[in-house]
């Protein structure tokens, strides 16, 4: 009764609303009446095969259909699915070719049913074999020659989803019946035809695929672990029923169904773990937020013995352990005989090299006494964290284990930077003492941090304090419109509403000279044709800029070096040098391109250059050309102005192991 009329109602009627659920949501998709046609003919044949076994000649009838249906609906719904990518599954003649079957199929239930002819099930059978045989080898082929590109999970879901509900019942009753010894009974095999629906209808209604290669994944790893307790399950079941309850075929349903309660019970198991352990097992809460507290602290780390101590007390916090120790382990000198007053450490050392073990970041070695984990390593030498024993006198369990491996991959990521940056700066120093000065690509990294900082304070400016002293700008714009006041108190009030609009001002054109506005947009010449104006609006003396075209291949970088080089020769103009009259000229120039300034100003002596603080300016000019491996030259007199001439190559990363000092380059005091 279950097995012959409320299974297969049950089914039909999650068919039906499965269908339903696709009419409503997508009706206006072609492939949505394929897919539903594709569900319905599961449906029936699930239902017709049960009332067909019985003789009933309208279930034969319906079986013929709807059975055969099943792989040409479904070829028909993956065929127009995927056209919404520019693929077709299918050729037309293979289509064609499947339709006539299914007319074929018609027409021999006709015939049978005049008594002509008495209809046999092995060509509806063999229809149905060979009709998805050739879908799962579509399947199979597009899936192989879409690996590499998007639709690599949309195959192998579709494909997957074609397997468990077709495999089951063409290998276990479909292929076998053609024998005459199915393995499994018909109603049970065509069960595995309700997961169809589910996957197919996930497939077309939703936008995003679950993990299809992690499910596999852990598919493949638990039926690999259930093999052998079904093998030994299946073993002792035949051996203590003597052969002789079950036959062959018998013994194979039992090894199946303890197989697949067994792959079941694993995925249940991984999903209860998920949802149950870190509600029964409070030290997981703990190690977890151990490891989110000992991440956040080592992110201002700065030193080893910082860490060292930041590890040894998230092991204190955590492990009930009175030794905690670090050392360093190289086991070409590890003792190797024991001595009566050695450290702890000591022994740890002996017994790792005594080991023999090959060490890696994260292994964890238990010894006579305690546990070395491996938290650093530069090259033979490692970085031992050793936890004496536990004051319980109990082992250190998985759980533990872990979360001490964890700790030791954050650790060596840490030590692995610490020890970058010492040698960064052991580099820099031979590097520094062996050239007598700071490095080109060191200067040029300091600019560029240089002008980020630049940028992030013209940006904060901007966005904090010019907006509010715009708003108080109209509030108070606002207030006096809006109130009546005495004269004197009006005059006041204007009096601050211009200094707002002085201070407004400032900020804008402070934010300018932090970020120059639109220079690569405008370009290096017109971008110091703009500052000339405002300079010369607010300064006193005359600009004459005398501009070449500059060469298409100038960086960004040399462009901003040029811009801010002029900035700060313009800045020195007007608060030492007392300038009246400037001359700029700009040209490319031996492959490279050529500033030269001058200005009628006071002038200065060469020693004062180096050594006074008025003229920090010039010095970071010289910086500035050094960087990108340039030239300058200083031409000066008290009295007789300033003249400045550099150069800078165009592609100065030629030149990055230049220091930037020329045998040419000098200041002079003419």
């Amino acid at each position: 009764m279950i097995f012959y009329l409320i299974l297969p109602s049950i089914a039909l009627l999650i068919f039906i609303s499965f269908s339903s659920f696709v009419y409503k949501r997508k009706k206006e998709d072609p492939a949505a009446l394929r897919l539903i046609l594709f569900f319905l003919c599961i449906g029936f044949a699930y239902l017709s095969a049960m009332v067909s076994g019985r003789g009933d000649l309208v279930g034969r009838v319906v079986l013929t259909a709807s059975f055969a249906g099943v792989p040409l609906t479904f070829l028909l719904f993956l065929d127009r699915y995927l056209q919404r990518f520019g693929k077709r599954f299918a050729s037309k003649a293979a289509l064609l070719l499947m339709q006539a079957g299914f007319i074929a199929q018609l027409a021999v239930q006709a015939i049978e049913m005049t008594g002509a002819v008495p209809f046999k099930s092995i060509f509806l059978m063999a229809y149905f074999v060979l009709g998805n045989a050739y879908i799962i080898y579509k399947l199979v082929r597009s899936y192989l020659a879409h690996r590499q590109d998007d639709l690599k999970s949309l195959f192998k879901l579709t494909l997957l989803g074609h397997l468990v509900g077709f495999l089951p019942f063409l290998l276990l009753f479909g292929v076998p019946l053609l024998f005459g010894v199915p393995i499994i009974p018909g109603q049970v095999a065509a069960a595995f035809l309700l997961g169809l629906p589910i996957v197919y209808l996930y497939m077309f209604t939703t936008q995003r695929l679950f993990d299809i290669d992690f499910f596999l994944s852990r598919f493949s790893y638990y039926t690999i672990i259930a093999f052998f307790p079904t093998l030994l399950i299946t073993g002792l079941a035949v051996v203590l029923t003597n052969h002789r309850q079950l036959a062959w075929v018998g013994w194979v349903q039992l090894f199946l169904v303890v197989y697949l309660l067994i792959t079941a019970f694993l995925f249940g198991k991984e999903f209860l773990d998920y949802r149950l352990r870190p509600k029964w097992n409070k030290d997981l809460n703990n190690f977890q937020g151990s490891l989110d507290r000992f991440s956040s602290r080592i992110s201002r780390v700065m030193k080893q013995a910082d860490l060292e101590r930041v590890l040894e007390q998230e092991v204190r916090s955590i492990l009930p352990v009175r030794e905690v120790a670090f050392f360093r382990y190289e086991p070409e000198s590890a003792p190797q005989a024991q001595d009566a007053a050695e450290t702890p450490q000591a022994i740890a050392a002996r017994e790792l090299a005594a080991s023999g073990r090959r060490l890696g970041v994260g292994a964890a070695v238990v010894l006579s006494t305690g546990l070395a984990v491996v938290i650093g390593q530069k090259r033979s030498s490692y970085q031992i964290l050793w936890i004496g024993d536990k004051t319980n006198r109990t082992k250190f369990n998985p759980d533990e284990l872990g979360w001490l491996k964890t700790l030791a991959n954050y650790s060596a990521i840490v030590f692995e930077n610490l020890h970058l940056i010492e040698n960064l700066i052991g580099d820099l120093e031979a590097e520094m003492s062996k050239r007598q000065g700071t490095p080109s690509w060191v200067l040029r990294m300091i600019f560029q941090l240089a002008e980020s900082e630049r940028r992030k304070l013209a940006s904060d400016l901007h966005d904090t304090a010019l907006q509010d002293q715009l708003v108080w700008y109209r509030k108070l714009e606002a207030a006096m419109l809006d109130h009546d006041m005495p004269p004197e108190m009006r005059g006041q009030l204007t009096d601050i509403r211009e200094g707002l609009l002085d201070v407004i001002h400032q900020i804008r054109e402070t934010c300018n000279e932090l970020r120059p506005p639109l220079l690569k947009e405008m370009g290096l010449v017109e971008s110091l044709r703009s500052l000339f104006e405002q300079q010369q609006i607010r300064a006193n003396y005359a600009i004459e800029f005398n501009a070449g075209e500059p060469p298409e291949s100038l960086g960004d970088e040399e462009t901003l070096t040029l811009f801010r080089i002029v900035q700060e020769l313009l800045v020195n103009a007007s608060k030492h040098a007392r300038a009246t009259l400037i001359r700029i000229e700009l040209r490319e120039d031996e492959g490279g391109v050529r500033l030269r300034y001058r200005d009628d100003g006071v002038g200065l002596a060469l020693e004062k250059l180096q050594d006074s603080y008025q003229h920090m300016g010039l010095s970071g000019i010289k910086e500035r050309v050094r960087s990108h491996a340039g030239r300058i030259r200083f031409l000066s007199e008290p009295g007789e102005g300033l003249e400045v001439d550099l150069w800078l190559p165009i592609e100065s990363a030629a030149h990055e192991g230049e220091d930037g000092i020329d045998e040419r380059d000098s200041n002079l005091a003419g």
